[in-house]
């Protein structure tokens, strides 16, 4: 099969994403969710499984998800496909339904690829029985969906299935009560966005990382220009959104409106932006890790998806781009900074372009950004609604390949930061 027509079967389908979270919040992993919308229903489990592999190959998704955890979920069709073993075993974990291993011959070909170093995660069980041992042994996580079980079960469920000692993964998590309450009932690891709901706290602020503080004060004092500097701020979403706030500060009497990062730091001034950073650095604790933070990630994450949108959308405009970064990073403020969105826009001066797309989801920038919400909340429907405005140029295909070459930009953000 030749390489291109391998790529032209991936133009319907949606990859979505969800992180795995450990109880500080940290990044474990994600589970990737494939959605093949383009083939009739009673050859999706097969078409699924090869679009899967074709993904991890053509797309590069095993190269951008790095060293962490990728679940996929599979069925018993995906199981005896030979071309299964072509997923990275070190990385993908492999998510299977219990009612997919009742056949004494999915389970002896499971225990085939566990030989070949894959690993198993079981869900779709709701108490742990005689028959249902030879799957638990298989596996080293065990999903436990919220959406599924009644909250006055859930303990006896949770107590049910700590009997296994696999680590626990709660699912269908939406808020952060929810995730305490897993938290307190034995819960090794949480899935879902639920980090990135704000809840609204006043004078709450945003940590900003310690590597990221010197090597921008080296740069300073080496006397870097902007490309370096501008570079440099990329790295450090925390940072950019106080830079932002400074150069607000500075420039108010001029009222100036920052459309870019390089505007914050001309606007601010070397000078002064050195001495900022000398605080933050005698001010600030070891408390972030890029690496591993969800949200710096996230916001690092939808900067760079929004940055590529506008390349590929609208390569005419040379001039979103910047922009369109901003937008993307902006867009997690409120959820790390405990505010809403309407406050955050009170206290930094920005470009009337880019606050309408924050505040109202309106014009270019404001469609970019509904489309990239859409396909982080894994709504198949209303991404290709969305894509639809943008005409031929836009595709499900085009999705995953900036979804690809994001992650990849920002897992070398967290090596470099390492």
């Amino acid at each position: 099969m030749k390489p291109d027509t391998d790529r032209d079967q991936l133009r319907e389908v949606f990859i979505g994403r969800q992180p795995i979270l450990d109880g500080s919040q940290s990044l474990t992993g994600y589970e990737l969710q494939f959605h093949d919308t383009a083939v009739a229903p009673i050859d999706h489990a097969i078409a699924t499984a090869d679009m899967v592999c074709k993904a991890f190959a053509e797309l590069g998704l095993a190269d951008a998800f790095g060293q962490a955890l990728t679940f996929i979920r599979v069925d018993g069709d995906f199981l005896s496909a030979d071309f299964v073993e072509f997923l990275p075993a070190k990385t993908v974990v492999l998510e299977v339904d219990g009612k997919a291993l009742r056949g004494e011959g999915t389970l002896e070909r499971c225990r085939r690829l566990r030989e070949h170093g894959y690993r198993f995660c079981l869900q779709g069980i709701g108490e742990i029985g005689e028959g249902v041992w030879p799957m638990v042994e298989l596996a080293e996580w065990i999903k436990v969906d919220l959406a599924t079980v009644p909250p006055a079960n859930l303990q006896a469920v949770t107590r049910t299935m700590a009997t296994t000692r696999r680590q626990l993964i709660a699912t269908g998590i939406a808020t952060q009560a929810q995730k305490e309450i897993c938290t307190l009932l034995g819960f090794d690891l949480f899935q879902g966005f639920y980090f990135a709901e704000p809840v609204v706290i006043e004078g709450r602020k945003l940590d900003a990382s310690i590597h990221g503080l010197l090597r921008i004060s080296r740069l300073l004092a080496e006397e870097a220009d902007l490309v370096s500097l501008d570079e440099a701020f990329r790295a450090e979403p925390a940072l950019v959104i106080n830079l932002l706030r400074l150069a607000n500060s500075v420039g108010s009497g001029m009222r100036k409106r920052v459309t870019s990062i390089r505007n914050a730091i001309t606007a601010v001034g070397t000078r002064q932006l050195q001495r900022w950073l000398h605080l933050l650095i005698f001010a600030q604790g070891d408390k972030l890790d890029f690496a591993r933070n969800p949200l710096l990630q996230l916001a690092a994450l939808r900067g760079r998806f929004m940055e590529l949108l506008a390349e590929r959308l609208q390569p005419e405009i040379k001039r979103l781009r910047e922009p369109a970064f901003l937008t993307g990073l902006m867009s997690v403020v409120p959820a790390a900074l405990h505010i809403s969105m309407t406050d955050m826009l009170a206290h930094i001066a920005l470009d009337q372009e880019v606050r309408v797309a924050l505040s109202h989801r309106q014009g270019i920038l404001g469609n970019m950004l509904a489309l990239l919400e859409c396909y982080d909340q894994n709504d198949v429907a209303g991404v290709k609604d969305r894509l639809a405005s943008f005409g031929d140029k836009a595709s499900v295909a085009m999705m995953g390949e900036l979804l690809a070459e994001s992650v990849l930009w920002v897992q070398q953000l967290g090596t470099e930061a390492n």
